[in-house]
């Protein structure tokens, strides 16, 4: 079943969601920081919170951000993404419908598995099977109710999470509540995997995959 309309984010109820600032987005997301600040910009206002210059996104509109992204780096004008968005948002019966599990898209039009149909985005009855974002959506994993719930930032592995529910939604080891930036931070100053590894209790492969992440996105 989709998930039902999510009512507008309060301060209490954003605690669990996650909190994200620019920097955090295009780090986590490993996109081009300018980029980002940019479209950040002009990125549905009424996501955001916080005070000016210190604004932030949540968990949810993360996720709705990378889909965003592409279909802007795709030549996708932001008032036909935001049309789509909307008729979408009205068919899943969500807020967020970029980051529930049935968004398809071919980078030109933009579809929803709802009702077992594919219902085009800009409201017309046409169905069809559009390929997944692959490259990212299978490291998101989604709820009970179809929305984006974690994201596993390194391909092939599930060390590194994502959660919103832990370190306000900064990179975390998985299955720990280790912040990867505090790995990383021992990493630069000398210290080695295996101290890093047996002072945390982790395996030598999640340390390095916590200094990959880091790595990667610098």
């Amino acid at each position: 079943m989709p998930g039902k309309v999510a009512k507008k984010p309060t301060e209490t109820s954003r605690i669990g969601e996650g909190i994200y600032l620019t920097p955090d987005v295009a780090y986590i997301l490993n996109l081009p920081y300018q980029q980002v600040y940019q479209l950040m910009k002009g990125f549905w206002q009424s996501y955001k919170f916080g005070g000016k210059g210190n604004q932030a996104i949540n968990f949810y509109a993360l996720i709705e951000f990378f889909i965003y992204f592409q279909l802007r780096k795709n030549k996708m004008s932001s008032q036909k993404i935001k049309t789509f968005h909307a008729n979408l948002s009205k068919s899943l019966r969500t807020r967020y419908p970029f980051a529930h599990h049935s968004i398809r898209t071919d980078f030109k039009n933009i579809w929803a598995e709802a009702a077992e149909n594919l219902i085009k985005a800009d409201g017309k009855n046409q169905f069809d099977l559009l390929p997944l974002l692959n490259d990212f959506l299978h490291k998101v994993t989604y709820d009970n109710n179809n929305i984006a719930s974690k994201y596993y930032p390194l391909d092939n592995t599930k060390n590194i999470v994502v959660d919103p529910k832990f370190q306000f939604g900064q990179p975390i080891v998985n299955g720990t509540g280790i912040k990867t930036k505090t790995i990383y931070n021992l990493h630069l100053g000398g210290e080695s995997d295996d101290k890093i590894s047996r002072l945390y209790n982790l395996s030598v492969d999640k340390v390095k995959d916590a200094i990959r992440f880091h790595t990667n996105a610098a």
